[in-house]
């Protein structure tokens, strides 16, 4: 399509008002320009007519601008403003008019002047006012990625119809960005100010309410948890220190202007620590530093300690201990005096904790085991086992001790009968073999007075005491007829009696001095039990290939004086 004339386009565009052909010709001379400059701008202007006339309007315009720079004129003025019209950019076309108005209205004319004037009103009904009210000089203003000014600006921007984004940027700022929607004299507004470029990420480090540590990033100390502050991108290592607690080392990855949040985790670097002396005055040091007197407790450091107690009259005390992260360590320090040569005489409270294997002197005392129905009786030694808890206090050689015991024990018999026995006989019947096992169980209290020696690592002792014992016995039986598969069992009820209980120990106790030592001893146990425990007789069974009835006379399952001696292991603690 051929290019209309520029005469033409301008007639158009200024309602019907042809610029004079000179002026399109060619720009007047003006005698500050310089001879060489008016040739260059003649010859550019004669270049943005040629390609005006082909429609290259964007070329033509980029060839008027240039010689509008060299040798401004009035006429190349419009030809710029008509070129920007005809590439529709009605923004820089009210811009170029309002210039032409503004420079060369004065000389202009009344008709080219009114021609102007509705050329403006017309493209003011098709663009938008932009105020960029952003006062930091020296930021670039682009719309549509085309630069339009540096602020502050003189004043508003006129821009097309339509969506637009404008930015506005300086080096070392944030970027002003917005997109923005126009419509025929419509304004729209860009508000500062400019903001510093941000150029970190945020972290942020939160702890326990109670943690008393301090936050070291990259090694550096920056404050007390819980702490935040800007940081470089990248990665970080976040850790705490305090006096009783810290953390692992841990790796933080810090985008720019992100936000990093992490909770420390703590853990202890210090123990508690309980030192008691037994001794109102003795004087507590640990590591050379003064704790206090008589009992101290207190945290200190993980690690390898001394601690030195001194007290008139007594020999210096003196220990390395060791103290986990977290843990309590108990330091039970009895001083010994100065005067004494031999074994020591301490006074305290003191507990131990041990299990005792028993076996019956005087045998079992059931019914079957006193008097065999029918020989011959094969009858075991009730065999048993127990735990013993103690407590007491130690005035020296002697002491005052409470013992708590549970214990359980287990006799068995067994016999066969021919069928012989007299038809009066609790006995009687077919051939047949019984089988019986005695089960008995409780627990009892006794208290007691104990010797001991009372040298530092091995000490022999002694007790002896006096209580009572509660019993629980089950017995079970089984028959099974001589010839023939018939069998039949019976459990009995539980049956209970007290007795008196009257214990004997005597042993060695084996370990550290002024802590836990074990106790290897030997036990006896005497149970007056008297007529004991008897267990009803039982007349419904039978057994046979006839199912020839029996009976099952009263059994005494205990009865007489028990006693049962036996080996005793365990720990004591305190002495």
């Amino acid at each position: 399509m051929r290019a209309r004339p520029i005469a033409a386009a301008l007639a158009i565009a200024l309602g019907g008002a042809v610029p004079p052909s000179a002026a399109l010709a060619a720009p007047p001379a003006a005698p500050t320009v310089r001879a060489s400059d008016l040739a260059t701008a003649k010859k550019l202007f004669e270049t943005g007519l040629k390609l005006y006339r082909e429609g290259s309007y964007r070329e033509a315009l980029a060839s008027f601008r240039r010689a509008n720079d060299l040798s401004p004129r009035a006429s190349i003025q419009r030809n710029i403003a008509q070129c920007d019209r005809d590439l529709k950019d009605f923004g820089a076309a009210y811009e170029a008019y309002q210039v032409l108005l503004t420079r060369y209205g004065a000389t202009m004319n009344a008709a080219d002047k009114r021609a102007v004037q509705r050329a403006i009103e017309e493209l003011a009904m098709l663009t938008g006012t932009l105020r960029v009210a952003v006062t930091e000089p020296g930021a670039t203003v682009t719309i549509d990625d085309h630069e339009v000014g540096t602020t502050p600006l003189a004043a508003p921007l006129r821009v097309g119809l339509g969506p637009h984004v404008v930015t506005v940027a300086k080096p070392g700022f944030e970027p002003i960005r917005k997109e923005i929607k126009l419509g025929g004299g419509d304004e729209a507004r860009i508000d500062g100010p400019l903001q510093p470029e941000v150029t970190t990420g945020h972290l942020v480090v939160d702890a326990p309410p109670d943690a008393k540590v301090e936050v070291f990033v990259d090694g550096e100390d920056v404050g007390a948890a819980p702490w935040e502050g800007d940081v470089k991108p990248g990665v970080h290592v976040v850790e705490a220190k305090g006096p009783d607690r810290t953390s692992a080392p841990k790796q933080l990855d810090v985008a720019l202007r992100a936000r990093v949040e992490m909770v420390l985790e703590l853990t202890p670097t210090t123990g508690r620590v309980q030192i008691d002396t037994h001794t109102a005055d003795a004087s507590i040091t640990v590591d050379g530093q003064p704790m206090g007197r008589g009992v101290w407790e207190g945290m200190l450091a993980a690690g390898e300690h001394e601690v030195t107690i001194e007290a008139t009259g007594y020999k210096t005390y003196k220990r390395a201990f060791l103290v986990h992260a977290g843990e309590t360590f108990v330091e039970d320090a009895r001083l010994v005096g100065e005067s004494a040569g031999g074994p020591q005489h301490v006074e305290g409270i003191y507990s131990g904790l041990a299990f005792f294997g028993d076996a019956s002197v005087t045998g079992a005392s059931n019914t079957i085991a006193k008097s065999c129905p029918q020989a011959p009786c094969d009858i075991s030694t009730p065999l048993g086992a127990g735990l013993l808890m103690r407590i007491g206090y130690s005035f020296g050689w002697l002491g005052i001790e409470g013992i708590a015991l549970g214990e359980y024990d287990h006799s068995s018999a067994s016999l066969s009968y021919d069928g012989t026995l007299p038809a009066n006989s609790p006995y009687t019947g077919v051939a047949r073999t019984e089988s019986y096992d005695f089960h008995r169980f409780g627990g009892g209290g006794a208290l007691g007075v104990r010797v001991a020696t009372k040298n530092p690592h091995v000490r022999f002792t002694a007790g002896v005491f006096g209580g009572a014992i509660e019993r629980g016995n089950v017995y079970r039986r089984q028959d099974v007829a001589t010839g023939s598969a018939s069998s039949d069992t019976y459990t009995s009820d539980t049956l209970t009696y007290t007795a008196p209980l009257f214990l004997f120990d005597a042993g060695a106790l084996v370990g550290w001095e002024n802590g836990p030592k074990f106790r290897l001893a030997a036990l006896l146990m005497i149970e007056p039990v008297g007529s004991g425990v008897q267990a009803d007789a039982v007349s419904t069974r039978t057994l046979g290939p006839l199912s020839q009835p029996l009976g099952t006379p009263a059994l005494t399952l205990q009865s007489g004086t028990q006693v049962v001696i036996g080996p005793m292991l365990g720990f004591d603690f305190g002495l």
